[in-house]
């Protein structure tokens, strides 16, 4: 019963019980106006005057249109307010997963530290608990690499250089440069086919993109499946693609999950979720390059392929 009290209190829900309202007073409107056109017709035939000199049509068309104003008004209020909500319930979940994710590094530093200061250790000891803090520095630092950089898209301020990229060698030095690292999570990073194509751009970000990409799909993934990066290009478009052995996604998520703050309903309460932050950065830089980025996926448990298109440097393929 509660439930279906603050249901009922929702402001949406508060709305659309008034645009329900304002339809059947539409309708109730109609109906008496022409069952007081027809009285009138009668009185006129038995009079002999015309029915138009006894009654206009005006009051009922402005009434309509008055309706028909609000209604349209208050549908723009619902779909905002809709989003809106949406919004601050992503927002909510954000700032949770968030919270969760500053606090556990900076608890195991703070750990670390006073272990360090409490304790005698030997050299091998002391150089395993830096390596973590070293580890957990790292990771928070990408956590609030992503806050700024999700920020500065948002206000359309993050800055880029412009210059020729070959983004098959910047594929390459990102394999080898991350391949350890992924194989240690238990995933094997495959870069196959990888058509030479020169794209103008900013590097640093570029390779973000990818990173990213690859982070989703580790994230979302079994451990010992395969992550697989493509590049190929047709006309005058270079087209990278990250390729996962994954979850999936189903068809009416394909397009959400590039969302600000949004974190995919697939696969169930078990999966790990991201921030929400990490797509909707990719899309963003990519489209700073005059690109587009797509979701594809044959349905839930069969994977996901993430294809990042960038028009090319001599605007065709070789």
């Amino acid at each position: 019963m509660k439930k279906f009290l603050k249901i009922l209190v929702h402001p949406v829900t508060m709305i659309s019980l008034v645009q329900v309202a304002w339809t059947v007073a539409l309708i109730f409107w109609i109906l008496f106006f022409i069952g007081r056109y027809n009285q009138v017709v009668e009185l006129a035939e038995s009079t002999g005057a015309r029915p138009q000199d006894l009654v206009s049509w005006a009051p009922l068309v402005v009434g309509i249109l008055l309706l028909v104003f609000i209604f349209g008004g208050t549908l723009v209020l619902i779909l905002y307010l809709s989003r809106q909500y949406i919004l601050n319930r992503q927002m909510k979940i954000f700032m949770s997963f968030i919270s969760h994710e500053l606090r556990t590094p900076l608890t195991s530093i703070r750990l670390l530290l006073e272990t360090m200061r409490d304790n005698k250790l030997n050299p091998e000891q002391e150089a395993e608990f830096i390596d973590n803090m070293l580890q957990d520095t790292d990771r928070l630092t990408r956590r609030i690499g992503s806050i700024l950089s999700a920020s500065r898209l948002e206000r359309r301020l993050l800055p880029m250089r412009q210059e020729i990229i070959s983004l098959d060698l910047l594929v390459e030095r990102f394999v080898q440069g991350r391949k350890t690292a992924i194989e240690s999570a238990g995933h094997r990073v495959i870069a196959r086919d990888l058509s030479p194509a020169a794209v103008i751009g900013d590097p640093e970000q570029l390779e973000s993109v990818l990173g990213n990409l690859v982070a989703n799909a580790e994230r979302y993934s079994p451990t010992g499946s395969d992550i697989t990066i493509s590049l190929s290009t047709l006309g005058r478009w270079a087209a990278l693609s990250v390729r996962d052995e994954g979850i999936g996604i189903a068809w009416h998520e394909l397009r959400k999950v590039f969302r600000l703050f949004y974190r995919g309903e697939s696969g169930g309460d078990s999966i790990k979720r991201g921030s929400g932050l990490g797509l909707y950065i990719v899309k963003g830089i990519v489209e700073q390059h005059h690109g587009k980025v797509t979701a594809r996926s044959q349905g839930i448990g069969k994977g996901t392929t993430f294809v990042v298109q960038l028009p090319l440097a001599n605007g065709k393929s070789e």
